[in-house]
């Protein structure tokens, strides 16, 4: 993402998504009742009954409604038109969806821009100035691939081994053979920077082995790192950016913030410090005793939530916005979606 301009005298933020994690962080900090202006396409019928044709214009509408879809890469803002241009082809007050996608520029504007929402922007702007990461989890059963992005992990495909014990030594290693080359081709594909390859066992050390052996790791012009885990399902992964051995990898990483917080919330359950729910977190942050609060982007837009978070705000106290659809989101959304530590 990159901010264009902000206007601070209107309270209307410029920006640039260049990325599909700018999309999602764009899908957080729009609310209804915000204006959006963009480009977009509308129908103009110069007759009754006609079928008309689509017209380029510049419309300003007020949001009744977002929506993020991952698998068109679009976010949909929906409400009515306040302002366009050419003035031809528009009618106010009538109803229009706004289509984002990655490079467009947008227009938004709010009654107030509150820290924690400008907090969401600039993460977006230096993730954008950061290595992007893929995560491989390995055995002698399966890979399974993983990305680390803005939002959250996105996990991929798995790969089968198929390696049995039942194969002869020769077979074996042809087995073997196949599914290292068929985890590089994998690897070559992923569009990041720096790969962690994790497992248990000695199947990441001897993929390492023919990685370094065969010079693709020179080939390859990214950066693989080898870790170890104790399992290679999702929970592995999880476990991987939990780890103090790759804290400095994933340093700067929204998702290994929200897991370590998500940890001394739980912590800090057991001993009372730990709070969740409205009208506790708001009891807290009254009486300055959270020095964090956690709370849901799928939350945001509920006054009720946006008194509590100004108020935070308001007491100097970090507010950090979670990912709902992520696995320490689900978690925070079994605790009513705030909490604070």
């Amino acid at each position: 993402m990159k901010i264009v301009k902000f206007r601070d005298s209107e309270n209307t933020l410029i920006v640039r998504l260049d990325t599909l994690d700018d999309l999602w962080a764009v899908q957080r900090i729009v609310f209804p009742q915000d204006l959006v202006k963009s480009k977009s396409l509308r129908r103009f019928k110069p007759m009754e009954g006609s079928k008309g044709e689509l017209k380029e214009v510049t419309i300003r509408i007020r949001v009744e409604k977002v929506e993020f879809d991952k698998a068109s890469q679009t976010v949909r803002f929906i409400g009515t038109i306040v302002e366009g241009r050419p003035i031809e082809y528009i009618r106010l007050n009538s109803h229009h969806t706004l289509n984002i996608t990655q490079g467009d520029v947008i227009e938004i504007t709010k009654a107030q821009w509150h820290g924690y929402l400008m907090d969401v922007v600039r993460n977006a702007v230096e993730a954008t100035r950061r290595p992007k990461l893929g995560i491989i989890a390995m055995d002698d059963e399966k890979t399974l691939f993983a990305y680390i992005l803005g939002y959250g992990i996105e996990f991929g495909n798995e790969i089968y081994s198929g390696l049995s014990k039942r194969l002869s030594n020769k077979d074996f290693q042809e087995a073997l053979k196949k599914y290292f080359e068929s985890v590089e081709g994998m690897i070559t594909n992923m569009e990041v920077d720096t790969i962690i390859i994790a497992g248990p066992g000695f199947t990441k050390d001897d993929f390492k082995k023919y990685m370094d052996d065969t010079g693709f790791t020179k080939k390859m012009g990214k950066k693989l790192l080898y870790f170890n885990i104790s399992n290679v399902e999702r929970s592995g992964v999880y476990e991987l950016i939990k780890s103090e051995d790759v804290a400095k990898v994933l340093h700067g990483e929204a998702i290994r913030k929200e897991f370590m917080l998500m940890e001394e919330f739980l912590r800090g359950l057991a001993s009372g410090s730990s709070k969740y729910g409205i009208e506790n977190v708001s009891n807290a942050v009254s009486g300055y005793e959270a020095k964090a609060v956690l709370v849901n982007d799928s939350a945001l837009s509920e006054p009720n939530m946006q008194k509590l978070l100004e108020s935070a705000e308001k007491n100097k106290i970090e507010v950090v916005v979670f990912n709902s659809d992520d696995e320490v989101g689900r978690q925070l959304h079994s605790f009513k979606d705030i909490a604070c530590i």
